[in-house]
């Protein structure tokens, strides 16, 4: 028997295991040098721990801070979150906003929707009910899409919203009072699936298109998509891919279908995308993938947070970074969220934000 192609396959199926695992650590940011920078002053304001998502209120210059404690949700199976209101530049500590949802609130990706006729706004928020006792991650617990109504000391829940397939949701954003769209982070079901997906970088994620009754999928293909924005005009949809590491544009129709119209490769790990007031695109971001599942383990260990701001004339986007630390002040940043000549960044699981502006003084 002639074992030499048998050889020969062996060695190719292993060469090309062996590039696989190497492109995976080059984009990891195993390689990557980091070099702390920018050009104004940070402040960290504690008071909330694991501030995943924040979004701000131009008009009334709050934001609204995604909050819950999952490593003690993790270690315990027993962690309530809440949603926070903070106005950026006052460094006091964030304040709580009351609400009468009676199921736990487990916090992931928030929305705001603005009411144009002068009513209460909306918020939506994802939430991940626990499914199991004991050990629970984002992966083993529910999915589903909380609506709130904004009042003036408290949030009153309108509705639940669950996928009509059991998807693992990750980001919202809202276009109507009853309508958003969802990124589906993991389209596989099994714990295993997720795993091989996440670290495979296989592209099993996608998009949902929510209503007041449940959150279908409307488009797959996608490598962990994270934060999801609709443009102020209803146009456009941003797409942020995780360990993807796209950032995707969508033209909207009128029936909230979508067509892909620009993307671009950011170098880096993607998480939650915010709106500025001049139409810039701010993204948390991190810049060293492979230091993030020893910092979710152990606060100890500091994983990189990033800030980038990008523009998009329709057609293309232009990145700049701007910020990057090593891990200290905060650590494991998901979102940067913008608020004048200011911006806020939050992490997964650091007591605190920075609250972020231009350097005062000469």
């Amino acid at each position: 028997m002639n074992k030499k192609p048998l050889l020969i396959g062996a060695g190719a199926l292993v060469g090309a295991a062996v590039l696989f695992v190497l492109d995976t650590v080059i984009d990891g940011g195993a390689f990557k040098t980091i070099e702390p920078h920018f050009e104004g002053t940070c402040t960290a304001v504690h008071g909330v721990v694991g501030a995943e998502d924040i979004t701000v209120d131009h008009t009334s210059g709050f934001a609204y801070i995604s909050s819950h404690d999952r490593r003690e949700w993790m270690r315990t199976g027993e962690s309530e979150g809440g949603i926070y209101r903070y106005r950026p530049g006052s460094m006091a500590a964030p304040l709580e906003i009351a609400h009468d949802m009676e199921m736990p609130l487990h916090p992931h990706g928030i929305s705001l929707w603005k009411n144009p006729n002068g009513g209460p706004d909306r918020l939506f928020v994802v939430n991940h009910p626990n499914k199991t006792e004991g050990d629970v991650t984002m992966d083993n617990a529910g999915s589903q899409v909380e609506v709130f109504e904004v009042m003036d000391d408290r949030l009153r829940h309108i509705r639940s919203v669950k996928p009509d397939e059991g998807f693992s949701l990750n980001d919202v954003a809202a276009d109507g009072p009853d309508s958003f769209y969802a990124t589906i982070d993991k389209g596989s079901k099994t714990q295993l699936g997720k795993t091989l997906e996440t670290f495979g970088r296989l592209a099993r994620g996608g998009i949902a298109r929510g209503n007041e009754f449940t959150a279908t999928r409307i488009m797959g293909d996608l490598v962990y998509p994270n934060g999801i924005q609709v443009s102020g005009d209803g146009r456009t949809v941003l797409v942020a891919e995780t360990t993807g590491s796209r950032i995707l544009a969508y033209d909207r129709a009128d029936d909230g279908t979508l067509s892909l119209k620009a993307e671009m490769d950011t170098g880096t790990t993607l998480d939650n995308i915010e709106w500025g007031e001049d139409g810039s695109i701010w993204i948390g971001a991190h810049a060293v993938a492979l230091k993030f599942p020893g910092h979710a383990k152990d606060g100890a260990n500091r994983s990189p947070s990033q800030v980038l701001r990008l523009t998009f004339d329709g057609e293309a986007f232009e990145m700049e970074e701007i910020y990057l630390n090593d891990g200290e002040p905060l650590s494991g940043s998901s979102v940067a969220a913008p608020a004048g000549n200011r911006f806020l960044i939050g992490g997964v699981f650091d007591p605190l934000i920075l609250d972020c502006g231009p350097k005062e003084g000469p």
